[in-house]
């Protein structure tokens, strides 16, 4: 049960952190997000085994490191990591026959809004971190509350690896899937206010 309460900290606290300092804290939570989107992003979409963690967790150093020398690099994949958010929610909102499409919804939305954050940098940077933010915070917390007996029954006891593969396949899947429509009321709510609250801070 550790490993549960371990994985949903993790990911609320990152979020409240990117939602409302995602600006002021851009490049240490630009390798957060980065890399715990990527992890969530793989684990559910793969077998989940040691390589694709692996893989997430290289891949999340590389983009942090990336960012704190190529600051329109690090815009863009703040706005990738929203977009393929967004595109994930978009994705688990569609009829069961687009399920099939996840993947390219999701890398499509990445691409789109990197593109746009490029265009409109600070804008985005506050708003990307916001949404970003949003989308661990209210998945995270809504599942806690509503489900946490069912995350508890997940656990596999001296495994965290599988815990937190097992955790993120049904947040993302099953769990959004039933409750999509808070998750994006939830989203947006937070977005904004975590935008206004950054932008109170310049």
């Amino acid at each position: 049960m550790e490993y549960v309460v371990l994985y949903l900290l993790v990911n609320i606290a990152v979020g409240v952190a990117a939602c409302f300092y995602g600006k002021k804290l851009f490049y240490l939570m630009l390798g957060a997000l980065v890399f715990l989107g990527v992890l969530n992003i793989g684990l559910s979409s793969t077998d989940g085994s040691s390589v694709s963690f692996v893989i997430a967790v290289v891949l999340g150093i590389v983009a942090a490191l990336l960012s704190k020398f190529v600051y329109k690099a690090g815009v863009f994949l703040v706005g990738a990591v929203s977009g393929a958010a967004l595109g994930f929610v978009i994705g688990i909102l569609l009829p069961q026959e687009a399920s099939a499409y996840l993947g390219v919804i999701i890398a499509l939305g990445a691409l789109l809004v990197g593109l746009a954050a490029l265009r409109w940098c600070d804008l985005f940077v506050r708003l990307g971190t916001a949404y970003a933010g949003s989308t661990f915070v209210v998945s995270n917390v809504l599942a806690a509350v509503l489900a946490f007996g069912s995350l508890g029954a997940l656990a596999v006891p001296g495994d965290a690896m599988a815990t937190f593969t097992a955790l993120s396949d049904y947040i993302g899947g099953e769990f959004s899937a039933a409750h999509g429509t808070s998750i994006l009321i939830g989203t947006v709510v937070f977005t904004i206010v975590g935008a206004l609250v950054q932008k109170r801070q310049d």
